[in-house]
This record gives C-alpha cells, structure tokens and sequence, in this order.
C-alpha cells in the first residue's frame, strides 16, 4: 500500500513538472524574493518618468497585499516583530507611485516611528534612502575611489571581495564618491522619519589629486560597463542593475541613454508576471538543471523528449567566456553554468554540479557532449578553495579585513567562504556522478573540512538554504558518496541532530529567524522540501527507520499554503529570503524516487 501511495505521488509530480516545460527544454518556475525589488521598481519607473502604468499598478497592489494587518512589512511569516527595514521600504515606494496615500499607510508609518525610524534600517535600505535624498549617505559605504587602484594582486583590495559583494559595491562606490542624490516631484516628504540623531558625514582623509581621481573613476565606470549582460543588466542582478543605473545618472548619462533603457528592458523581462513580481535573478538554469536529474531519479527516460530537450537547453547555456574567477584560476578554461539564463559569464558551483549530473547520461551518445563535461568538471575541481571546500561563485576571495567592516551581512557576504552545502554537494556530485573516490587528494581535502566546520550539535550551517537543516542534509549526503561509514563520530553526530528536530507531524521545519540567531530555530510547521532533504540524508545512511517512515507520510499528503510558501532559500542574511516556486516539487519528488527504490530493494 505504502509503495503505490509513493508511486501515485511520483506520476502526479512528473505530470507537473511537464506542465512548466517550455517548448526550449527550460522548467521555468517563479524566484520568489523579498520585496526590496518590487518597491525599488516602482521607485525607478517613476524616477525615469516611464510609461508602464499597468505593471506599476501591479507592483503597488502586490505590495498592498503583503502588508501586515498590524502596519508593518514581513519578510517572513513568524518574523514576530515585523520588519523595518522592508516597511521602510514598502512605504517609501507606495508614496512614490502616486497611488496611495498617506493615510492608507498611516499604520505603517506609526511602525516605523515606533521601531526607530529611517536611521535603524539595514544597509542596503540607507543606499536607496540615501540616494533619494531622505538621509546623508552613511559613514558605512565610505570606500575612497583609492580603493580602485589598488592591484588586484595585492591581499586587500576590490577583487578581494566576492563577486557578489563587488557587483553590488562598484556602483554604489562612484555614488557614494559624488555624494549623489536625486529627487523629483515624486519623492515623498520623510522628514519626520529621520531620527533626531545627529548624522556624522565622514570625508575621506585622501584628498587624491584630480588625475588620479579621474582615473580611479574611470576604473570602477569600466568595470560595471565591462559587465553588463546582453540583456541591459548587470550580472542578471536587479538589484545591481538598480545600483548601476543611479550609478549612470551620477556619471552624467542621460536617463533616457541606451545603456539606461536597456537595463531597463532587462529588468522588465525578470517579472514574472502571474505574480506580478520582479525576481532578483531568475533561476532558470537552477531549476531546469535540477529537475532534470531529478526526473532521472524518478525514472522518467533520457530518451523521452522532457529530458532530451531540458539536457539540450543546459548545453546550449554552458558558459564559454572566462569571468572575474580566472584572476585566481588563470589556466583553467571555462566550462561553468550560470544561475540564470541572461548570466553568461558569472558561473557558480551549485548550477555546474547540477547541470553536469543532468547532461551525464547522454556523454556516450555525443563527442561534443562528453567534452562540455570534461571542461566542467575540470572548472568545478579547479574552483576548489585552499582550505579544502567550495565557495558559491570564485576560489579564496576571503576579504581580509573588508568582511569586519560594519555593514549587514558583510561576514557572509564579503568573502566567498567555503561553505557546507556547496562543499556537501559538490563531492555528492564527483564521488556519484565523476567517479572520484574518498582517496582522492581533492575529496579528501572536502572531507576533512566537512569535519571541522561541524557544529557542536551535530549540524552543519548552510549558506544558500535555511539553514542548518539545508547544511546538515548536503554535508551528510555528500559523506554518503564519499562513503564515509555510517558509524564515523561526524556522521552519527548529523544523523542525531536531524533525528531530534524531527516534528510531531513527521516533517522538517527550520524558521528564516536560524540566521538570525545564529542557531537552529523551529518553525511552527513543516515545510515540504526541508523535509524531503532531511528524509534523504537519513534514508541515505538508515533506510527505512521509522523517522523515514514519518517523513515519507508528511510528504505524501497535502500541504497548507503556509507551509507550501514559506521561504527555504537564503540570499542576504537578514534581509533577503527567498521562495523557490519548484522547491515544493524537485526536493520531495526527489526523495520520493530514492525511497520507492528503496523499497524496491
């Protein structure tokens, strides 16, 4: 009986993952972030004095209805206190659109009054806000364009950051340098906002003399140029391309420049218009590459044409062009993918080890096949940090000194630090997929720092997931792989600490609040793919424990909007959640096929 539920369930899954294939292969599903991206849209329509009265409506009246009844703005559900820096936010670009008044928001500008005003919000809002007018730009941001002309040989200097860190501070440096402001007669009145605190400008102690200034200017303009994607954006980041396009207008660009309105049209195409929202960067490339393996797992054919045109869409996007991550890795010939489809030159690990184990089944069928994989496993092994793990994006960008600058998220963002999932699910991949064995030089390095970076509690903290379940499982399967002995103190220790998080329901469930309190924080309900990726690192090294059993039953029946909904998917610590629209369907799809073929055995 149990075996046919489980079976039942895997039909109705594939159904519908067919039903989101588009006729290039792509499996295309809503990146669901926070809503800094739909009220910095609003703001930007209006700032360029745009005609786009229909998605403007739409943006105003998705975040109408995110608002709390008490006033403020969530980034998540069970963020008890509400969020002040997302209210600001909301607020702000409600008032800019024209289209609500203030009394609509009086409740929510009673929150933001109550929880400190404009100057207790988090980094990235005091830039916008800055930008606008409404407070001077913060001592945080004070880089001097010196910074530019520093080596990028030397160990503290820009490219020392992470390529995330970088893409997002390149512009905000040349605005920060011209102290830019921009208003119009859309911008609202914040003053009572502001806090009575007196608000310190630091200058910079380095009065450079102007050509040096002009050339530093000139470095840091280049280097956003150099950047842009062919769809107008930058890194296929809304949010830089926002940066980049305050960043124009204070270089003197005329608004209404190419390079302005085809940023512009970028970020247009990124709405993911059934819900009317502006994804920060669509994960195209990541949900077609891993519903693609997933589809393997659940034994839908590679010959069948869903697999045949999704491994086709991945090969026609491996990336051919050397990125910023050949200054570490200079020798090493591209062969990374991206996470979206307009990134053609910024590749990670993730999206690599999962596009590969996609297109693997087909290498016997075609040359060119079986050398787009050489090329990316060579690129993915060559992306191996010094301390023996993975990074998301460049090796040994470690940020020195930048990564204490006091600025939110700065330790996790700055540096591109080995992580645990991406170290976890890298040698999952070149143990299964590669044929790397536990003695390999570059496996035993990953193990070794698997080891090490173990919590005191068994867990491991990941970086792209929440976050100490995400951690736990892509630790604990990529030792799996590695077969790394079930008995191995490291592994008992993972296995406990997911057993004792186990909820009444059977299921998993991890609160957003995790990173906050840099520890492991329950939900008040379990979600569908935190559940699926503890049952697989448990069914892994158990089998059919009666844990498994009470995990499988969770993700056999049907599941709240709530718990369907809730985001299990970092960006920014503290500031940027999001909601991957496939993970409801390729996480328990997948534990679902490797539990039917446990039964099977």
């Amino acid at each position: 009986m149990r075996k046919r539920r489980v079976e039942k369930r895997i039909e109705e899954f594939i159904r519908l993952a067919h039903s989101s294939q588009g006729e290039d292969g792509a499996f295309r599903y809503c990146f669901e972030n926070s809503l800094l991206t739909d009220a910095a849209m609003i703001v930007l329509i209006k700032t360029l004095e745009l005609q786009e009265e229909e998605l403007l409506q739409a943006l105003v009246e998705r975040l109408l209805e995110q608002q709390d009844p008490s006033g403020c703005w969530k980034l998540y559900h069970d963020e008890e206190e509400g969020n002040l820096s997302a209210t600001v936010q909301a607020y702000h670009s409600l008032l800019f659109s024209g289209k609500v008044s203030s009394e609509r928001l009086e409740s929510a500008r009673y929150y933001i009054l109550k929880s400190g005003g404009l100057s207790r919000t988090d980094s990235l809002t005091k830039v916008f806000l800055a930008i606008h007018g409404h407070i001077p730009w913060p001592n945080l941001f004070h880089f001097p364009m010196l910074f530019m002309l520093i080596p990028e040989s030397f160990p503290i200097s820009f490219y020392d950051l992470s390529s995330y860190a970088r893409i997002h501070f390149a512009p905000i440096i040349i605005m920060q340098d011209k102290k830019y402001t921009l208003q119009t007669k859309w911008t609202p009145d914040l003053t009572e906002l502001v806090s009575r605190e007196r608000h310190e400008v630091r200058e910079s102690v380095l009065n450079l003399p102007a050509n040096l200034l002009f050339l530093a200017r000139k470095r840091v303009e280049q280097y956003m140029l150099q950047r842009i994607e062919s769809d107008g954006t930058l890194f296929n980041y809304a949010t830089a391309t926002f940066f980049m396009i305050y960043a124009m207008l204070a270089l003197g660009y005329d608004r209404h420049s190419p390079t302005i309105m085809n940023a512009m049209n970028g970020l247009k195409k990124m709405v993911w218009k059934s819900e009317s929202h502006l994804q920060n960067s669509p994960s195209t490339m990541w949900d077609t590459a891993l519903m693609s393996c997933v589809l393997d797992e659940a034994g839908v054919s590679y010959e069948s044409p869903m697999r045949i045109n999704s491994a086709n869409y991945l090969l026609h996007h491996q990336q051919d062009r050397k990125g910023d991550w050949a200054i570490t890795r200079p020798n090493i010939e591209p062969g990374g993918w991206g996470f979206s489809e307009g990134n053609t030159f910024h590749p990670d690990i993730d999206d690599t080890s999962a596009a590969l184990r996609a297109i693997k089944r087909y290498i016997p069928f075609d040359e060119g096949i079986h050398s787009a994989w050489q090329k990316g496993t060579n690129w993915l092994i060559s992306m191996q940090n010094n301390d023996g793990g993975w990074p998301a994006f460049e090796p040994d960008r470690k940020a020195l000194l930048l990564k204490d600058i006091p600025i939110d998220g700065a330790d996790s963002s700055f540096p591109d630090n080995s992580t645990a999932d991406l170290t976890g699910r890298t040698v999952e991949f070149l143990c299964n997929s590669a044929g790397l064995e536990r003695t390999h030089p570059v496996i035993k390095r990953a193990i070794d720092w698997l080891v090490k970076n173990q919590k005191v509690d068994g867990s491991w903290y990941g970086r792209w997931g929440i976050y100490y379940i995400y951690g736990t499982w892509a630790a604990l399967t990529g030792l799996k792989a590695a077969e790394v002995r079930e008995d191995h103190p490291t592994v008992r220790k993972g296995l406990e600490f997911l057993k004792r998080i186990q909820r009444d329901d059977g299921g998993w469930g991890e609160s957003c609040s995790s990173n906050v309190k840099k520890s492991y924080v329950a939900l008040a309900h379990s979600t569908p793919s935190q559940t699926a990726w503890a049952v697989e690192a448990l069914m892994g090294f158990e089998g059919d424990t009666i844990e498994v059993k009470r995990g499988i039953d969770y993700l056999l029946r049907n599941h709240t909007e709530k718990e369907r909904t809730y985001p299990t998917g970092a960006g920014l610590a503290g500031s940027f959640y999001i909601q991957y629209h496939s993970y409801e369907l390729i996480w328990p799809l997948l534990t679902l096929s490797k539990y039917y073929k446990l039964l099977g055995k």
